[in-house]
C-alpha cells in the first residue's frame, strides 16, 4: 500500500473535481493545484496550494507555461525506495507528489468542431502529457487519474485502504495515461501530417481523409522507397501491405536457399501465389492463379527485378510492384504510372493494429508453426506431399476467413491453383468459388492436389465434397469436437488428413 499525503491537480475537465477533492481533504491529502483547478477549490472552500509555491515562478505566455517544472517532475520522478534518490530528493528539497490528477485541454474536440488552425495549436497540452507520463513512470509510488470516469474506482480504492493505494491499481491506471496519451499524440500526428501536406490524396473511397503515419521504430511498407509512378493511395498501401507479408511468409518458409517467388494481391486478397526455379516461371505461375483477378493487382516479387521481369508486365495493367530491387533497365520498361516501390524482405515482428468503435484492437501476428502437424489418417502422406501440405497451410493462412486453398508442386515449385475465401462457411468456399474456378481451367485431376483449410472441418460434409472433387490429400488444423467423424470419413474415402493444431482466421 502506498498512503497519499500530497496530490496535484491540474484539469480542464473540472466534472467530479470538488467530490474528488473532499474526499482528499477528508484524508488530511495536501490539495496543489494550477490556474483554473485552484480557482475552482478555493472558490469551493478548500484549502489549496498553487503549483507556483513548488516551482518558484508563475505561469507564463498567456498560460502556455504552468506545472512543467524540475521541482514537480522531481516530486513525481524520485524513487522512494533508492537510498540515493532520497537522500538526494531532501538536499534540493524535493517533497514527493502521491497522486496526480490531470486531464488534457480537449484537442480532439477542437479538431471535431473544425476550429481554426491556431486554436488547434493552442489546444495541444504539453505540461498535462508531462505530469501524467512521469507520474505513471514512477508508479510504484505515484497514483495517476488522467479522465473523471477514474474517479469513482479510485475513491473506492482510497477510501477502502484508509488513504492509501495497491500496487496493482498505480499500475492499472498507468497504464491508462500510455493508452490515453498515444491515442492523443496520434490525433495530433495525424492533424500536423494532413496540415503539413502529407496526407493521401483520400482514404478508402473519395470522400474519405487518410493519412499515413509512418512508425519511427519498425521498417516495412510504410518506409518503402518510392522509385517511381504515381503516389500511393490508402488503397494500395493495404493491398501493397497484404502482397508484402504474404511474400515474407513465403520467402521465410523456404529458409536460406530460397528459390524466386511471387504474389499476386487483388482488393486484400492474394489470388495468386508460386515459387519456381526461375522469375518469370514464379510469375508466370502466379499471374495465372487467376488471370482476371491479376488485372490491377498488386505484384510483389522477394527478387531483383529485371528488364525480362519488367517486360513481363508490357501488355499488362498492374497497380504497384514490390521487389527489393530494381535495375534501371527494369525501371525504364516499366509503364511510368506503375508505382514501384523497393522494401525489405524482414518481417516486423510488431503488434497487430485493428480499429473498433471507441478503441483499438492489438494482437501478436499470426505465425507459421507447422511443429505439431501429424498424419491422422490410415493413409499417410508421403514427405514430398507434406512439403506441398505446408506451403498449401501457409497459402490459406493469408486468405480471409473462412477459406480454402487448392495448392499443387512440380518438383521443387510450388503455385496456388485456385482458392476460395471470404465465405460463410466452409463448403460455399468449395462449391460457389473452387468448383466453378477448376472448371474455367480445365483441370479435372486433383489427385496430386493438396486442400488446405484455415480452420478445422466442423463436420465430415467438407471431407465428401473435397473427395468428390477428387481431391485425395487435406491439411486443416482440427479441434473440432467432431473430429473423429471427420477422419472416419477421410478414411472411408480413402483420403489422407493432416491436422496442424494451428488456426490461422484471418478477418
Amino acid at each position: 500500500m502506498n498512503p497519499i499525503r500530497r496530490a496535484l491537480l491540474s484539469v480542464s475537465d473540472k466534472t467530479g473535481l470538488l467530490e474528488l477533492a473532499k474526499n482528499l481533504a477528508a484524508q488530511n491529502v495536501e490539495l496543489i493545484a494550477s490556474g483554473g483547478t485552484a480557482k475552482a477549490l478555493t472558490d469551493a472552500g478548500f484549502k489549496v496550494t498553487a503549483v507556483e509555491t513548488l516551482s518558484g515562478k508563475g505561469e507564463a505566455f498567456n498560460g502556455r507555461m504552468k506545472t512543467i517544472s524540475f521541482e514537480i517532475a522531481s516530486s513525481l520522478l524520485f524513487r522512494r525506495q533508492d537510498e540515493n534518490d532520497v537522500r538526494q530528493a531532501v538536499e534540493l528539497g524535493i517533497e514527493p507528489i502521491d497522486l496526480v490528477v490531470v486531464n488534457l485541454y480537449p484537442f480532439h474536440a477542437t479538431l471535431q468542431k473544425q476550429a481554426g488552425f491556431e486554436e488547434c495549436i493552442e489546444n495541444i497540452d504539453i505540461g498535462g502529457p508531462t505530469l501524467l507520463r512521469a507520474g505513471a513512470k514512477n508508479f510504484q509510488s505515484v497514483t495517476v487519474l488522467c479522465e473523471p470516469s477514474q474517479y469513482g474506482e479510485f475513491l473506492k480504492e482510497f477510501n477502502g485502504n484508509s488513504g492509501a493505494t495497491t500496487w496493482e491499481f498505480r499500475q492499472k491506471c498507468a497504464a491508462s495515461v500510455y493508452t490515453m496519451t498515444a491515442f492523443y499524440d496520434m490525433a495530433i500526428a495525424g492533424f500536423l501530417t494532413q496540415k503539413s501536406g502529407a496526407a493521401l490524396r483520400y482514404g478508402e473511397n473519395p470522400h474519405q481523409k487518410a493519412v499515413v503515419l509512418k512508425d519511427p521504430f519498425a521498417d516495412g511498407l510504410a518506409h518503402a522507397k518510392s522509385l517511381q509512378g504515381k503516389e500511393m493511395s490508402y488503397n494500395n498501401y493495404l493491398d501493397a501491405d497484404f502482397a508484402l507479408k504474404t511474400l515474407q511468409d513465403v520467402h521465410s518458409w523456404q529458409g536460406e536457399k530460397a528459390l524466386p517467388a511471387a504474389v499476386v494481391v487483388k482488393h486484400n486478397t492474394p489470388c495468386g501465389m508460386a515459387v519456381a526455379e526461375t522469375p518469370l516461371r514464379a510469375l508466370e505461375k502466379a499471374w495465372k492463379g487467376d488471370e482476371k483477378s491479376s488485372f490491377g493487382g498488386i505484384i510483389a516479387l522477394n527478387i531483383p527485378v529485371t528488364e525480362d521481369i519488367a517486360a513481363f508486365f508490357a501488355e499488362k495493367f498492374v497497380e504497384v510492384i514490390l521487389a527489393p530491387s530494381f535495375t534501371e533497365g527494369a525501371r525504364e520498361k516499366l509503364k511510368k504510372n506503375c508505382r514501384v516501390m523497393e522494401v525489405s524482405l524482414t518481417p516486423n515482428p510488431s503488434m497487430q493494429v485493428r480499429s473498433i468503435e471507441g478503441g483499438l484492437l492489438l494482437q501478436d501476428a499470426d505465425g507459421f508453426d507447422l511443429s505439431h502437424m501429424k498424419t491422422v489418417t490410415q493413409k499417410q502422406v508421403s514427405p514430398e506431399q507434406q512439403r506441398l501440405a505446408a506451403f498449401a497451410m501457409l497459402a490459406v493462412k493469408n486468405l480471409k476467413s473462412n477459406a480454402i486453398a487448392l495448392c499443387r508442386q512440380d518438383g521443387p515449385e510450388f503455385e496456388l491453383l485456385t482458392m476460395g475465401s471470404g465465405q460463410t462457411n466452409r463448403i460455399d468456399c468449395i462449391e460457389k468459388l473452387i468448383t466453378s474456378r477448376l472448371a474455367d481451367k480445365g483441370i479435372a485431376d486433383l489427385a496430386s492436389v493438396v486442400l488446405a483449410s484455415d480452420a478445422f472441418f466442423p463436420f465430415a460434409d467438407s471431407v465428401q465434397v473435397s473427395a468428390k472433387l477428387g481431391v485425395k490429400t487435406i491439411i486443416q488444423p482440427g479441434g473440432s469436437v467432431k473430429d473423429p467423424e471427420v477422419i472416419a470419413e477421410a478414411d472411408r474415402l480413402g483420403v489422407a488428413m493432416i491436422f496442424t493444431g494451428r488456426r490461422h482466421f484471418l478477418h
